[in-house]
């Protein structure tokens, strides 16, 4: 699963990354459907649009040096413009793959900071109940 996005692998020495689409030449573009405000860039001659949100530390995650949002986490993001076929295949996916169970997402989906999250909001209504143990 990826949303397409590209970044540059090479850390900067306090493991942050150059953002080269995060400059002058990004217009504003408008708000996700979670609210979050987006940007159309170009990186390397290929239109990129950002979305531009707060994550907890526990949403984040390291996939070879790169820091992008954990699984859930993106889901959790995706639902809000997936038809409910898309977000079906995406969470199955992950559970089969073991990369989060329904109990951690009712967990996170408890959170304060995903109280009224469209995303968020979406997957609450499509997860099988389970117990927060």
């Amino acid at each position: 699963m990826s949303c397409g996005c590209r970044f540059d692998e090479d850390p900067d020495v306090d493991g942050a990354f150059d953002e080269e689409a995060d400059n002058d030449d990004c217009e504003p573009f408008g708000v996700d459907a979670n609210g979050n405000l987006t940007e159309r860039c170009m990186v390397d001659g290929i239109e990129v649009i950002l979305h531009r949100a707060d994550y907890p530390d526990t949403d984040i995650t390291l996939v070879k040096g790169i820091r992008c949002t954990t699984a859930l986490r993106t889901v959790i993001d995706l639902a809000a413009e997936a038809t409910s076929i898309e977000l079906g295949e995406m969470v199955d996916d992950c559970l089969r793959r073991g990369l989060f169970t329904i109990a951690e997402a009712w967990r996170r989906l408890a959170q304060p900071d995903l109280v009224g999250h469209r995303g968020a909001d979406v997957i609450r209504r499509m997860l099988p109940p389970t117990e927060l143990t």
